[in-house]
């Protein structure tokens, strides 16, 4: 178990999660492609403005009270592999046929090891069913459908890697939001926990549009997550250089896409940051720095770790989106 810096004990579901994700080896590889890393500070800029994504959707299919339909769109950021320049896409929808304008919808992002979209199913399933808010689940470059061949599930090899799916998450959720805003949706939100909270926040604070905006576990920076919180101990630091080096580098590194290098949200107003108060992986100091950036946002409190939000807070999440979103209706 590894120090963390807070007044409240870090909660034992985290502890436990610490120790199991041990096997799962970040970065064994190395630094990875050096010409990628060189790129990396002028992509988090995201000074391009997005291209609409071209979805080509499948058949839809009915499952109970909601519709799912499969689709699947070109990646929008070139160095990715091969293997990952397909991105792959599920929308839940409600089964009641529409009346009137598009309903609301959020773009859902996965979480650190993710892969597939049954986790986040479970999680944002009920906001169609129940609440008719439509959700599009994004796979993650490098995992999944989109994981290169060799590669371990959800254990990235090289730190070039991981930098590459964090920036293509980014792009592709700019593209979809402006693929959704071109067929008519008015109300688009963006919604993650852990890493996909964090490329849910970044995704807002870079696109022109107003958007609702609900994130779990999100900090003001990334950094710590790798050099000091829980997450930590999965990373090889010894593969990088030693322990010094190494976590100098990431934090160069992972900072160049630091909240605060970027504006609020448009409609700060229309987001609600979620964090736990026993986390030891996204500090408590993290949350409340990115709350303080991003003013008229509001802040809750969950008195529970990082694992323990998804497992035993599932409807204080789908709280938050649905506020989120109902304050970005005109």
């Amino acid at each position: 178990m590894i120090a963390v810096r807070r007044a409240r004990p870090v909660h034992w579901l985290d502890h436990a999660h610490a120790v199991l994700s041990r096997r799962r080896r970040l970065f064994e590889a190395g630094w990875g492609d050096e010409e990628v890393i060189a790129e990396v500070p002028a992509i988090a800029r995201f000074s391009e403005p997005p291209r609409a994504a071209a979805v080509a959707w499948a058949a839809p299919r009915r499952e109970g009270p909601v519709v799912v339909t499969d689709g699947s769109f070109t990646a929008a950021l070139p160095r990715l592999p091969p293997c990952a320049r397909t991105a792959f896409v599920r929308r839940i929808a409600p089964a009641a046929p529409e009346r009137g304008r598009r309903r609301p919808v959020y773009v859902a992002l996965a979480a650190s090891g993710e892969e597939g979209f049954a986790s986040r199913t479970r999680l944002f399933r009920p906001l169609a069913a129940r609440d008719g808010i439509e959700v599009i689940l994004l796979e993650n470059a490098m995992y999944g459908l989109r994981r290169p061949e060799g590669q371990r599930a959800t254990a990235i090899r090289t730190v070039a890697e991981h930098l590459l799916m964090n920036l293509a998450t980014v792009e592709e959720t700019r593209a979809l939001i402006e693929h959704l805003a071109g067929h008519g949706y008015e109300r688009i939100g963006v919604a993650g926990f852990s890493m996909g909270g964090t490329s849910a926040a970044l995704a807002a604070a870079v696109t022109a549009r107003p958007l609702a905006v609900a994130v779990f576990g999100v900090g003001r920076s990334a950094v710590p997550v790798f050099t000091e919180g829980m997450l930590s101990v999965s990373v090889e630091l010894e593969a990088l250089g030693g322990p010094s080096a190494a976590r100098a580098r990431l934090g160069a590194l992972f900072g160049v896409a630091d909240l605060d290098r970027h504006p609020a949200p448009r409609r700060p107003d229309a987001a609600v940051i979620v964090g736990g108060r026993r986390d030891g992986y996204v500090f408590p100091e993290q949350v409340e720095a990115l709350h303080a950036h991003w003013r008229a946002s509001e802040l809750r409190w969950l008195d529970t770790g990082h694992a323990g939000v998804v497992v035993y807070e599932g409807e204080a999440l789908r709280r938050a989106a649905r506020d989120a979103m109902e304050r970005l209706a005109p």
